[in-house]
Parts: structure tokens; sequence; C-alpha cells
């Protein structure tokens, strides 16, 4: 089975194909405001590197927010055309999923948190062995900071990791770099699709 994820829910722009378990080609790009112009030539790049078209996949991939608004829009836009056009389905990621398995090395507690403005926050708990199984902990949160903080008193060993992690007072900032990835929206999208 081959699957083509993607994620332009934040600056990043991330593409990969999974065939099967295996990555066998991913792009990620610090790209602010340029998802529209570059997020096309992107995938016919990863393609050509692949050796693979847009006919070989089995699946489609999306990380599903939260995020960027308008990152959102185009990413969403862009698999629901691929998909149409190769007549195959599409899988939907929550991007903070993918977000906490960039820390699953770590053993306790992990929160991305992202900025919503406006004094509220996105965020979620995930639980995390240490040894890549990590699992949901709490409802997908859209809430003010003060909320979040409280909710974080009833976990221990805690870990932020997102583009507010540094603003939380006294946080205990995960050392993952915290930016969706295409290969975890794919590795999740590969469990939803079996």
């Amino acid at each position: 089975m081959k699957l083509l994820a993607l994620d332009t829910s934040t600056d990043y722009l991330s593409i990969a194909i999974a065939e099967d378990e295996k990555i066998v080609g991913r792009l990620h790009k610090n790209a602010p405001r340029s998802h529209s112009s570059l997020l096309m030539p992107m995938i016919d790049r990863l393609f050509k590197k692949t050796r693979l078209k847009l006919a070989d996949m089995d699946y489609f991939c999306i990380g599903a927010g939260p995020g960027s608004f308008t990152g959102l829009r185009i990413g969403v836009s862009t698999v629901k055309g691929l998909a149409f056009v190769a007549g195959r389905p599409i899988a939907a990621v929550p991007t903070f999923d993918a977000i906490a398995l960039n820390a699953r090395t770590l053993c306790g507690t992990i929160c991305p948190v992202l900025d919503a403005r406006k004094g509220k926050v996105y965020g979620c708990f995930y639980r995390s062995d240490g040894k890549g199984s990590v699992k949901r902990d709490s409802d997908y949160l859209l809430v003010p900071v003060e909320e979040l903080l409280k909710k974080a008193k009833e976990y221990d060993n805690l870990y932020y990791l997102g583009d507010y992690a540094e603003r939380i007072p006294g946080a205990v900032i995960a050392t993952a770099k915290w930016h969706p990835r295409a290969d975890m929206i794919a590795r999740i999208g590969l469990q939803m699709v079996r």
C-alpha cells in the first residue's frame, strides 16, 4: 500500500510517501506564507525522487489541524484534488497526534501546545512510554492558557512542545523538533486505513 501524506498546518511544508511501513521519500521545508506556490512543485519533486506517480498512490493523508487556517485550506484543497484525480480515498490525521510522535522517545506526558491567538491555545495531552508508543490522554483542546495550565496539574513528568511552549512559565520543553512532519502523518494514516 502506498500513501502520499502532507502537512501544511504550520510554517513548515512537509510531504512524504510511505510504502507499507516504510517511508520511501520525504521533503520538509520551512516555508512561511509560501505553501500555495511550493506545495505542488515539492510533490512533483518527491514523485520524481521516488520514481512513483500519482496513479501509484492507494491513499492520501492530510494533517487536519489545528493550525494556520490558510495553510490547512491549501493542504486540504490540494489533497482533495489529487485524490479526486486518482480516484483514491483520504485519511485526515489530527496534527497534534503527529507532533506528539516527534517526542516519542521521552517517557512521561507530552503536551503539544500551539498559539490560537486572543489568549487561547490549542493543546492535548499524551502518555509516552519512551519506546515509541504514544497514546492520547485528553480531548483536543481550545482553551484559555490558564485552563490548559490547570489541566496540566493532573500530569507528572510533563514535556511541552509547540510554538507556545516557551511562553509557559516553568515549562519543561521537549528537545524534539515540534513541527508536524508528513512521515509521522503517513505512519498514523497507515494505521487508520488498515
